[in-house]
């Protein structure tokens, strides 16, 4: 079984605004694991927010910061599958 991310698609009940044009950001649900979730329960109360706003801040932060190969640490098999579509 796993939650959503977000529950609908379009725009979400408490969307933030986009900081320049101040339109509402389109969201799309993405499945995630309940054990997830649940994993990052304890965090997202530290923060009063709620696990799923903490995985989409996650997933923001990953993206915008450029970190998806850090944070996988999967350069080393990327470069292999990169050589095994050259030849």
């Amino acid at each position: 079984m796993s939650g959503l991310i977000s529950p609908v698609y379009g725009f979400g009940p408490g969307n933030r605004r986009d900081e320049g044009g101040g339109e509402r950001r389109r969201l799309r649900p993405v499945p995630v694991p309940v054990d997830v979730l649940e994993g990052l329960l304890a965090a997202a109360r530290e923060r009063g927010i709620s696990a799923p706003e903490l995985a989409r801040l996650l997933l923001e932060t990953i993206v915008a910061e450029k970190m998806v190969t850090a944070v996988l640490d999967d350069a080393a098999e990327l470069a292999a599958r990169a050589k095994r579509t050259d030849r």
